[in-house]
Parts: structure tokens; sequence; C-alpha cells
């Protein structure tokens, strides 16, 4: 995952919220925002390379 920008402000997260055209209320619009950000920090979370050989896939068949 490429280095993350700054999570936008909640203003700036108005501002393009009341672009979308949908009907937010002010605490719609924060729940969301805070959301979002809270889901960019999980994002920045995950590793960029996995270590794939670390660990043997696990095979499940149908017959046993």
């Amino acid at each position: 995952m490429p280095p993350s920008k700054t999570p936008p402000t909640l203003e700036e997260f108005r501002v393009r919220a009341a672009q979308s055209g949908l009907t937010l209320t002010p605490e719609d619009v924060e729940h969301l925002h805070k959301g979002y950000v809270g889901l960019l920090t999980l994002m920045e979370r995950i590793p960029s390379h996995w270590a794939w050989a670390a660990e043997p896939p696990h095979v499940f068949r149908a017959d046993e």
C-alpha cells in the first residue's frame, strides 16, 4: 500500500458529502467521517509485504 496522506478534516469531509447529493444530517456526516478515518487507520496497519512461505497452505478436502 502506498504511503497514506493525511485523512480529510471534518470540514473537508462535509464539503465532499454535500457534493454527493445525498441528504445527510450533520450527525450522519460526523459518523461517516469517524468511520472513514478509522478505516484509513486500519488500512495503514496492513503489511505491504506478506511472508507467504511462513505457513504452509491449508488444504481442505471434501472426502475427508
